[in-house]
């Protein structure tokens, strides 16, 4: 029989009591390192608008330090990219030893950098990949639909393209789910033996799943009505039932593995009796 979402949520309180601070640090953590980003792109911004607008005034040092704030843009966004890559293995290696009691700490952020970062970041490009191959008909349309002054067909079709990439996003983001916590548990895997593995994990869990993401609609809503503050304690708590989620199913396969090894291996031994 299946664990109930109630009993995962239940499973993820209890690993979080009395960690709550650890949790509430590492989100402090991950929200100063995303300030430096944005604020990085902020500034960048500021200083391409400013070169841009300098250009009607002309001047090759105009076009020159458009140029160069651009291409500022573009390598913090590849920094940004690879500190998120890096960043997330840690996340789900803090809340996988609070799940199984092995003694969480903050150091449990550095594990992408220090155990094959490069399968990580392979990892988390693949994501990206998808995503961005599920957004290209909406891309499209909205290339169009701009051109024709959004007519009223292709507003229709700009909506349907979007219904469309939500449901390639949320069904991707399903399929994938498993493939980070199964290569931070072996990082001897390949990438995409990680990918493969969590795909079939997810066979008959894809419900399960996507009714645990609905069911956090309404805390993530309450989230933002508190200027994003309570996500300090909502993230963890959503992480963790994550997490007690990937060990179910994880074990539900471990037991299915070993209920039909011993019928096997009796096959075996009345073959060799019949022999």
């Amino acid at each position: 029989m299946k664990t109930t979402s109630a009993e995962l949520k239940k499973r993820a309180k209890a690993g979080l009591k009395g960690r709550y601070g650890l949790c509430v640090g590492t989100e402090l953590i991950l929200s100063a390192v995303a300030a430096v980003f944005i604020m990085i792109y902020f500034i960048c911004a500021l200083f391409i608008g400013i070169a841009n607008a300098s250009l009607f005034i002309g001047g090759s040092e105009s076009v020159a330090g458009s140029i160069i704030m651009q291409i500022i843009i573009v390598f913090f966004s590849i920094i940004m990219m690879a500190a998120m890559g890096l960043l997330a293995p840690g996340i789900l290696k803090l809340y996988y030893h609070i799940s199984t009691n092995r003694n969480p700490g903050f150091s449990d952020l550095l594990f992408g950098l220090k155990n094959k970062p490069m399968k990580f970041l392979g990892l988390y490009m693949i994501r990206v990949l998808i995503g961005f191959v599920c957004a290209i008909p909406y891309l499209v349309v909205f290339v169009v639909a701009v051109i024709t002054d959004f007519l009223p067909v292709m507003a229709v079709l700009l909506v349907l393209m979007y219904v469309l990439l939500l449901a390639g996003t949320v069904i991707s983001s399903i399929y994938l789910s498993q493939s980070t916590y199964i290569l931070i548990e072996a990082t001897d895997k390949g990438v995409l033996q990680s990918v493969r593995e969590s795909v079939e994990m997810m066979r008959g869990n894809k419900g399960r799943l996507f009714y645990i993401y609905l069911s956090f609609i309404g805390m993530m809503i309450l989230g933002y009505f508190s200027m994003c503050i309570g996500f300090l304690w909502i993230l963890p708590y959503i992480h963790a039932t994550l997490t007690e989620f990937y060990l179910d199913i994880k074990e539900q396969q471990t037991s299915k593995t070993y209920t039909r090894l011993p019928e096997d291996s009796y096959e075996s031994m009345r073959h060799q009796e019949n022999w």
